[in-house]
């Protein structure tokens, strides 16, 4: 296949390394691909990814062509409007496959409204268009500040389906949103774990030494309930000795708060690296002895820090929540979503007082992590649902058509004779059996 791979590719950005990897295996498998980078910007100092393949920034290429160029369009899509702004242009040009790396993405939405002078009535309007009327007052309250807590809106307007109804074919990291994919995409959709390559230099076994080292690692904000950990540490006699370390971009206002939270709960070990090199992580990681990566609320459709956590082979805690709720059960380890502070403190204790447990458990996470986490896995899983994307176009295409002439006699969408004409469709573009 001719494949346009369209993606955020600064060296900032992680779907970006994923991306660089995956596109690299699905070549060595024999594709044609090309890199369309969709940043709002095309910004001539900004490092990319290495890759050898050709590589292109959407501002300057002709998108009318991309449906003749390429048999296949893959949209990478995440909730950040500078690094994704070029996606709604393309979805525009081309038939497209979409991969959503958040399962929330109202932050994009937003960014989308912004970035082009759109007001409420566009907002408003376009989250009626997507979850219908009964919508509008929560539309209302959201833009409005009335609706300010992020659970509460991942729960009634992610926006998952504003974006999937756009894409001929979504692909989810987890199965706890799946249903919204399909619910939206009118063609197939598909579910396999995030693609997160092993370290240039994985971390070696873990080092004896005097003080315990738990870690977290990414973006530093509330949503990483850090400040949990922080509690949950420095609550216990145990634990007090560990040493807590953050690894990742942090705003001076959240160093505060947190430091703030160290002092009052008496914990004097709490280290803040803030953003750091790869050479750095890499060494942070194998300093670690336990991995903390939770969240609350889970807004990002597979974790690239929990999945760090498992190949790092480090025991990792999270939530039972979302993407990580589906982890094997036996290869990390849960507290319960609502994320209590005793439960939290209740694991790492366990972990602190077994050392054989640590080493064991996290052993096994990363073997596992090393065969299910691969480009090469994650590049066959897009190239099957990307035939399967190429078949049902003839499907679709004459369902759109009889839609239209049901429609045009007046046959409600929820009348039995249309799913009656959709199970008969289904029949006859059924794949011929070998």
């Amino acid at each position: 296949m001719k494949i346009c791979w369209v993606t955020p590719f600064a060296l900032r950005s992680s779907i970006g390394r994923v991306s660089a990897h995956v596109t690299a295996a699905l070549a060595a498998r024999g594709h044609e691909v090309e890199i369309l980078r969709c940043e709002d910007q095309d910004e001539p100092t900004e490092a990319l990814h290495p890759t050898r393949l050709p590589v292109r920034h959407w501002r300057s290429t002709d998108l009318s062509r991309l449906g003749e160029d390429f048999d296949v369009v893959i949209v990478n899509i995440g909730d950040n409007y500078p690094f994704h702004a070029g996606v709604f242009a393309i979805l525009d040009a081309a038939p497209c496959l979409g991969i959503f790396h958040d399962f929330y993405i109202y932050n994009l939405f937003s960014g989308w409204l912004h970035y082009n002078g759109l007001d409420y009535r566009r907002h408003d309007a376009e989250i009626v268009a997507t979850y219908g009327q009964e919508a509008e007052p929560d539309a209302v309250a959201v833009r409005s500040g009335q609706m300010l807590d992020m659970g509460e809106i991942a729960a009634k307007l992610p926006m998952t389906e504003w974006l999937a109804g756009r894409c001929e074919a979504a692909l989810a990291h987890a199965r706890f949103y799946a249903p919204r994919l399909e619910a939206a995409c009118a063609g197939p959709v598909a579910v396999t774990p995030l693609c997160c390559p092993d370290r240039a230099a994985p971390p070696g076994p873990p080092k004896a030494k005097d003080r315990l080292t738990i870690t977290t690692v990414g973006v530093m904000n509330p949503n990483k309930r850090v400040a949990d950990v922080i509690r949950a540490i420095g609550g216990s006699e145990t634990l007090s000795a560990c040493a807590y370390r953050l690894v990742g971009p942090i705003s001076d206002e959240e160093r505060v708060r947190l430091e703030t939270v160290a002092a009052e709960v008496g914990f004097a070990n709490l280290v803040i690296d803030g953003a750091v090199d790869d050479d750095t992580l890499d060494q942070r990681l194998d300093e670690a002895d336990i991995i903390c990566a939770l969240r609350k609320p889970v807004l990002e459709g597979a974790s690239g820090s929990a999945c760090e956590g498992m190949l790092s082979g480090r025991p990792t805690v999270v939530a039972k929540a979302g993407f990580y709720g589906e982890l094997p059960d036996d290869l990390v380890f849960k507290v319960g979503g609502e994320i209590v502070v005793d439960e939290i403190r209740t694991v790492l204790e366990r972990l602190a007082g077994d050392a054989a447990l640590r080493r064991e458990t996290g052993a096994a996470a990363r073997a596992w992590a090393l065969e299910t986490l691969n480009a090469e896995r994650y590049a066959q899983a897009v190239e099957a649902l990307a035939q399967a994307q190429l078949t049902s176009r003839p499907l679709l295409a004459v369902g759109r058509r009889i839609g239209q002439e049901l429609r045009g006699m007046g046959v409600a969408e929820g009348d039995p004779a249309a799913a009656r004409i959709g199970a008969t469709l289904q029949k006859l573009f059924a794949p011929l059996e070998s």
